[in-house]
Parts: structure tokens; C-alpha cells; sequence
């Protein structure tokens, strides 16, 4: 899980890209590289555009499954490469449909009562 400003820093030093994204930690987060080599969250916000600018940035579009942030719906980003404008976005999906077929698969109750709340 790439949650942490550390983690972030760790990851930087092995490689050498601008933009690197990655997944796994359920929730939608960017971090962004400074001159010092110091690594810093960046507010992103649901629908408003960013200019990714020269900043080296880790970009973690969030989960479409089993999000962990406190918001049920999927999450995903959309990046132009032409305008280098990335954009998350949030959809909502019938999650009772979901948890039905999480129990029917006998999936632990503990994995099916939390899709709801994003946890």
C-alpha cells in the first residue's frame, strides 16, 4: 500500500518516469516530488481538473471495487495527455446488487457490510 509521504519517496527513487500510477491502496491519492526530493500529497478533488504541470507525480486513481476512503462509489481517473489535465471521477453502482453476490460467493460478512460505507 503507497499511502504514505515515505512510501512515496521510496518509490521516486526507483523510477525514473514522470507520471507513474499505481493501484492497490483502495483509496485516490497523488503525490508530487520536489527539487529536495521530498515528496507531499496533492489535493485531488472529485470532477476539477488538474494541470499535471513538470512535477514528477505518483497518481493512485482509487478503487472501482472495495473502495477504503469513506465514499461507496467507484472511483477513476481520467488523464489528457494532449492537455495534461487529469481528472478523478466518482460513480455510483447498486451496491446491494454487489454485496448480494458477495454473500452468495460466501464472502466473509465483514467484507460485504463495509462496501457499503467505502471502508
Amino acid at each position: 500500500y503507497l499511502i504514505s509521504r515515505g512510501q512515496a519517496e521510496e518509490n521516486f527513487r526507483v523510477f525514473k518516469n514522470k507520471y507513474c500510477f499505481v493501484a492497490h491502496s483502495h483509496e485516490p491519492l497523488m503525490f508530487r516530488l520536489d527539487e529536495e526530493g521530498h515528496a507531499s500529497f496533492v489535493n485531488f478533488t472529485e470532477s476539477i481538473g488538474q494541470v499535471l504541470g513538470d512535477w514528477r507525480l505518483i497518481i493512485n486513481p482509487g478503487s472501482v471495487g472495495q473502495p477504503r476512503d469513506g465514499d461507496p462509489r467507484a472511483s477513476y481517473v481520467m488523464l489528457d495527455s494532449e492537455t495534461s489535465m487529469i481528472k478523478l471521477y466518482r460513480v455510483a453502482y447498486d451496491i446491494g446488487a454487489t454485496q448480494l453476490k458477495m454473500v452468495r460467493a460466501n464472502l466473509p460478512m465483514r467484507l460485504v457490510a463495509r462496501l457499503e460505507k467505502g471502508l
